[in-house]
């Protein structure tokens, strides 16, 4: 079988004037819907189609996939920046999906919503989203205290931060706002609390509400490393 050595991409969208039945169905079950109603005509007639296009000037069609997505426009969108706020350590695709399974199941007090965001989006994505990061604080040295910057990495999706392996028998000053987590070349400075210190090092976090601050900063920063 031949090797592909050309990627061909054609997308068509389309705006439909839906009826209501259809309307009420969620973003899974709507795609599942049109995908159905579409069927082998469409979804299997467009390769046939361009494979006989090809064929016309020695090109050989070898695989295709087919991608297919609605948006049910006549539900009211979610503030992006509300969405943002519960959960900046999604992507931008993945903001849509979220946006995608809530739309027009949220609720109009802001601390509910936020509520919803946050638990919808951490069902979505739980998983550690790390960037490096430097901690400026204050080293204890018996009560005497002397400025120290350390290397660290924070989880974007909780906002603890974990010291590198060198630093983690520093014991910082505690309290709230002592530290400041530094990003992305100085572009992000977020205020930190120290809570303490365990075998893994200071007890670093910073708040969620603080990293949406600084997110799109961070998240081009976390999918540079991955």
């Amino acid at each position: 079988m031949s090797k592909a050595n050309l990627k061909l991409q054609v997308v068509f969208e389309f705006e439909i004037d839906a009826p209501d039945a259809l309307l009420q169905h969620d973003h899974v079950s709507l795609c599942r819907k049109l995908g159905e109603t579409l069927g082998p005509l469409v979804l299997q007639g467009m390769p046939k189609v361009t494979s006989t296009q090809l064929a016309k000037v020695g090109a050989t069609l070898i695989g295709h996939h087919c991608h297919l997505d609605a948006k049910n426009l006549s539900r009211p969108l979610i503030d992006r920046a509300a969405m943002i706020a519960a959960a900046p350590h999604l992507t931008n695709k993945e903001l849509d999906d979220l946006a995608h399974q809530l739309a027009g199941k949220t609720p109009e007090d802001p601390a509910q919503l936020q509520r919803l965001l946050r638990r919808n989006a951490l069902a979505l994505v739980n998983e550690y989203r790390l960037v490096p990061c430097q901690i400026e604080g204050a080293l204890n040295s018996g009560g005497t205290f002397t400025d120290i910057t350390v290397d660290a990495t924070l989880n974007l999706t909780n906002g603890s931060v974990m010291v590198d392996e060198a630093h983690r028998q520093s014991h910082l000053r505690q309290g709230s706002g002592v530290v400041t987590l530094v990003a992305a070349d100085g572009a992000v400075r977020i205020t930190g609390n120290c809570e303490g210190h365990t075998l893994s090092g200071p007890v670093i976090n910073v708040s969620v509400a603080d990293i949406a601050k600084s997110r799109d900063a961070l998240i081009q920063l976390w999918q540079a490393g991955n």
